[in-house]
């Protein structure tokens, strides 16, 4: 099959919290963060999901907020294609649960754009051959 059928686009929304449990921290919490069930704060840095997807073998890895469409759009469908063609992928989207952090709609958008700059910054790892992949594609005009 043209298709490599093991290989997967795994995209993880990340809101930094254990939410649905009454706001607990996470792997994924920053240190310091407040919630309700964590009232001293977290004691570790936040673990980077998206360099230990590198790590163990992702062609392509990606940390962006969702306040971007466009650029999550993109980077989903450069996703699909090298998991397609090249290998595993991984997605990480940064979208802030605004009430447990206790934000309204607008304030959680401001949230991501801020965080795009400071600590949730944007990171994007592209392997040799996914490269190569993708300067194909568009040379097609299929991106």
């Amino acid at each position: 099959s043209f298709f490599r059928q093991e290989n997967i686009t795994t995209i993880c929304f990340d809101n930094e919290v254990y939410a649905n449990t009454g706001g607990q921290e996470s792997g994924a919490t920053p240190k310091g963060q407040v919630f309700k069930m964590a009232p001293t704060g977290k004691k570790f840095e936040k673990v980077k999901m998206w360099e230990l997807a590198v790590t163990s073998g992702c062609h392509y890895s990606m940390n962006m907020t969702a306040s971007a469409p466009k650029a999550v759009a993109k980077a989903v469908r450069e996703a699909i294609f090298i998991a397609r063609y090249v290998g595993p992928t991984f997605l990480n989207i940064y979208t802030p649960c605004i009430l447990e952090i206790g934000l309204n709609a607008n304030e959680g958008l401001r949230e991501m754009k801020e965080q795009d700059k400071e600590r949730f910054a944007a990171f994007k790892y592209v392997s040799p051959e996914a490269e190569e992949l993708l300067a194909k594609l568009k040379e097609e005009g299929r991106l």
